[in-house]
């Protein structure tokens, strides 16, 4: 019941927080969908593919999901853009947020994997909110493993008829078929952290496994894209 009662207050704070989404919606270029980082964008072709599901596999402790998340929260604000972030965890740190960005953030604050996947389906069905992150990146593996296959497959089709862009964050691959599929690579440690935000994005590494032209160039799977200065 208490879920229920999360989602219905969802559902109203959709309508009445965000009522200029859907026009930013219509106006929004059909390039990707920027991540912030300028090599990895190069790489994607503009970013993430608009109107398609895309994966971060986060890996461990210091891998670079924190900071390319921030940094994606500070370019879609800066476009002008609206994104809303499902934590499965509740695990964001809206403290290490620049305050400007989160006028254009719909955080939702889940308690387990399966009311997260339930928040995304509503979001992406209610179409006010053309990007959404679904961040299953601190989920334990025992609620992951009950995601039916069928929740992306269901999600594909939405995220094609709406336009939206969803992107999932998660500690192993989950998604059937995304249109790309990025894995972390990176070694952050504390010293990384202590030289400012702008030096820690530099040193993220990730491994492109998937991307939207490898269909028609298979050797075009896997590319290191590490960011540079």
């Amino acid at each position: 019941m208490a879920a229920n009662a999360q989602i219905i207050d969802l559902r109203r704070v959709l309508a009445e927080r965000f009522p200029k989404a859907h026009s930013a919606r219509r106006v929004a270029s059909r390039e990707g969908l920027p991540a912030g980082l300028e090599r990895f964008d190069a790489v994607l072709d503009g970013g993430w593919p608009r109107g398609r599901i895309s994966e971060v596999v986060t890996g461990g402790r210091g891998a670079g999901a924190v900071p390319m998340l921030h940094r994606l929260i500070e370019r879609t604000a800066a476009d002008g853009g609206f994104l809303a972030l499902v934590d499965a965890v509740d695990g964001f740190d809206v403290d290490a947020a620049d305050p400007a960005c989160l006028e254009r953030l719909l955080w939702v604050r889940c308690t387990d994997a399966a009311q997260a996947i339930q928040a995304a389906d509503l979001l992406l069905r209610d179409r006010n909110l053309p990007q959404v992150v679904l961040d299953l990146s601190g989920a334990p593996a025992a609620q992951l493993r009950r995601i039916a296959a069928t929740t992306w497959h269901r999600f594909a089709r939405l995220t094609e008829h709406h336009g939206a862009t969803l992107l999932v964050m998660a500690p192993q691959p989950l998604v059937g078929t995304p249109a790309c599929r990025v894995r972390l690579c990176s070694r952050l440690n504390i010293e990384a952290v202590k030289d400012g935000p702008a030096a820690t994005l530099v040193r993220i590494r990730c491994e492109l496994e998937r991307s939207p032209a490898s269909q028609s160039h298979p050797e075009a799977d896997t590319v290191l894209v590490a960011q540079r200065a």
